[in-house]
């Protein structure tokens, strides 16, 4: 099967483009800038589409502005920017999809389109009005969704949306809780956390990320067009401090703890139908504890 997989430069994406590979799948690996051996393409731009001469069987889109916590959610430029890549660059990409017969696309959208405190646990059918920090770029990604299963719709494409949840793996940008606490970890430091009872995440490893978004793409039909990409495995703040210092020799006695009264933000999430959808196939999202040792390096 051919596949063109956009957004290959960055951490999905090009985790994505090398187990494919190694399947022994053809590949188009579409990026910004061109780069030898991949496809050069801006999908905010609809002449670099007029300008592609492939016809791949599947896209996975991995393209996605993601959130800047150093910038404003009512920044116009930031909001532009968000919106212009997540909603009018896959508009741009659906739109070709349809002019090409691309019969299918997977779109990989995030959990964060629906608002926190999550409810629990958190299903794909729940309504969602996302606010807060980070309200510009889960908006973008919510509209994203929207637009793309409109004209999937109106031109026949058959659509998936992938709602992913936190990844992690090698060469993950830094910035995150779990590589702040890694490191903290790791240095030996004294770890202050707030609300570490009430605080949990759902980490989903990359390379599994990867191995389910291939098993989704040969699968013949999607009985839903949503689903929850995660582990399914509710992990504590105060268990994750506990887990990355027992792993990197640190003491737990360097862990300090404040709960708040009342304090509550799970990330239990849903995997029934991902479970459903990945029978037989010997793909395992869990242990984090045994997963997360391949970023001790």
């Amino acid at each position: 099967m051919k596949y063109l997989v956009t957004g290959a430069g960055g951490f999905l994406g090009s985790t994505l483009v090398k187990h494919l590979q190694e399947a022994g799948e053809e590949v188009y690996a579409a990026r910004r800038k061109p780069i030898e051996g991949s496809v050069t393409l801006d999908i905010t731009k609809p002449e670099h589409f007029d300008a592609l001469d492939i016809q791949p069987d599947i896209i996975i889109n991995c393209a996605s502005a993601l959130p800047d916590g150093g910038k404003s959610f009512s920044d116009p430029d930031y909001l532009r920017q968000l919106f212009e890549t997540n909603v009018i660059g896959s508009t741009n990409l659906m739109n070709w999809a349809a002019s090409r017969k691309i019969p299918k696309v997977i779109n990989c959208s995030t959990l964060v389109v629906v608002n926190k405190p999550w409810p629990v646990p958190l299903k794909e059918e729940e309504n969602t009005y996302p606010k807060g920090g980070h309200v510009g770029y889960s908006a973008s990604k919510l509209s994203q969704e929207l637009v793309m299963s409109s004209v999937a719709e109106a031109k026949g494409v058959d659509l998936l949306h992938v709602r992913i949840s936190a990844l992690y793996g090698p060469g993950m940008k830094e910035g995150g809780i779990l590589t702040k606490l890694l490191k903290q970890a790791a240095a030996n430091e004294k770890i202050s956390l707030t609300n570490g009872n009430g605080v949990s995440f759902d980490f989903l490893h990359v390379e599994d990320a990867a191995k389910i978004l291939y098993h989704l793409s040969r699968m013949k039909a999607w009985p839903r067009r949503v689903l929850n990409l995660a582990s399914g495995e509710e992990i504590g703040l105060l268990e994750l401090a506990e887990t990355l210092c027992r792993l990197t020799g640190n003491t737990e006695e360097n862990i300090e703890n404040t709960d708040q009264p009342g304090v509550s933000s799970r990330a239990k999430v849903d995997t029934t139908l991902l479970e459903k959808y990945l029978e037989g196939s010997g793909i395992s999202t869990r242990p984090f504890s045994e997963k997360v040792k391949s970023m001790l390096a």
